[in-house]
């Protein structure tokens, strides 16, 4: 594991100053609210999925070709964002972005900047794909989604200006649930590595979880303890909230649905995983790590120490984004 220092240096359990201040001026989301029974029909459901992302700025200090696509699918067409470095015809390789929002929200445009970014640094074609969201289209529609989009894009490469004959596939919170489901079912093997930034890849009740998640197993000063279940609180909720509305009739322990209980890992490809310390989904991702490494498959973690889930949505205002950026530049140039 790779471990980047918060502004504390090694010292663990401490919120990064600047998500201690931003929780700080917000309503503490207690244990109880976190665990209680959602009736899916009176959550105000609009504001739910427009609450997906946070503001972020584009970085970019060269110019970056932006051009809106639509995928054409089976018996649909997916609309997507394609960036590309505006002075090279030709690059080497390409990235799949898949956006978060609990499977509920978001689009191709909340992670846009970072998807600039990523092209500029790395030298390479970034698509980021408009997938189908639940309610109205509940599992599998995203994740058939990808499945068809990776296969177009490698059919397109010429048009779409990259030359690999594999793909990377990256992707945060749902979207990091949708590239390792991708790495499951790659049988052609059109994917180069997958890139989960704390990816979603266990949906169960926490308390029927395979690891036993507790908030003990993080480390927490006494001072922040409130603050730091107040993060955890968050992700915790959302996730009751999406439950039902992705999976719906589907049992949630489909590896497909939740990947901590694949068994089956064939076709993966190597596996970089991007955590943080006070994320929901920390302990799910350690397991599948390890679950990874013990079937003999690579998986790497990444971990950011006094972050949250939803970092990643911060560039241009949380220096740590852009460090995960020059990561995943990083690994598509190695």
């Amino acid at each position: 594991m790779i471990i980047k220092d918060s502004a504390y240096g090694n010292i663990w359990g401490r919120l990064d100053p600047q998500v201690l201040a931003r929780t700080k001026k917000k309503k503490a989301f207690s244990d109880g609210e976190a665990n209680q029974v959602i009736d899916v029909t009176q959550v105000d459901f609009a504001q739910a999925r427009k609450g997906m992302g946070s503001p972020n700025k584009d970085m970019t200090s060269t110019p970056i070709d932006v051009k809106s696509i639509l995928i054409k699918c089976k018996n649909r067409y997916i609309p997507a964002l394609v960036c590309h470095p505006h002075d090279l015809k030709m690059v080497t390789n390409a990235c799949l972005y898949l956006h978060g929002g609990g499977f509920i929200g978001g689009d191709s445009t909340i992670m846009l900047n970072q998807c600039r970014l990523i092209a500029e640094k790395a030298n390479c074609t970034v698509i980021s794909l408009d997938y189908r969201l639940a309610p109205e289209t509940p599992f599998p529609g995203a994740l058939n989604d990808t499945i068809e989009t990776i296969t177009w894009i490698i059919e397109h490469q010429q048009s779409l200006g990259f030359t690999n004959s594999k793909i990377f596939v990256a992707g945060d919170s749902a979207g990091g649930n949708l590239a390792v489901a991708c790495g499951l079912l790659d049988k052609l093997h059109q994917i180069k590595q997958v890139i989960s930034i704390y990816g979603a890849l266990d949906l169960q009740e926490v308390d029927k979880t395979i690891y036993h998640w507790n908030y003990e197993l993080y480390q927490m000063a006494n001072e922040e303890q409130e603050y730091i279940h107040t993060r955890l609180n968050k992700i915790m909720y959302i996730t009751n909230l999406m439950r039902p509305l992705y999976s719906e009739n589907e049992d949630v322990t489909n590896p497909l649905i939740s990947p901590v209980y694949a068994t089956d890992f064939t076709n993966i490809p190597p596996v970089i995983m991007i955590e943080a310390e006070f994320d929901y989904f920390l302990q799910s991702n350690k397991y599948f790590a390890k679950l990874l490494n013990d079937n003999g498959k690579e998986a790497q973690e990444i971990l950011y120490k006094g972050l949250d889930h939803g970092f990643f949505d911060r560039l241009g205002y949380l220096k740590q984004t852009e460090q995960v950026c020059d990561d995943i530049a990083k690994i598509i140039n190695k």
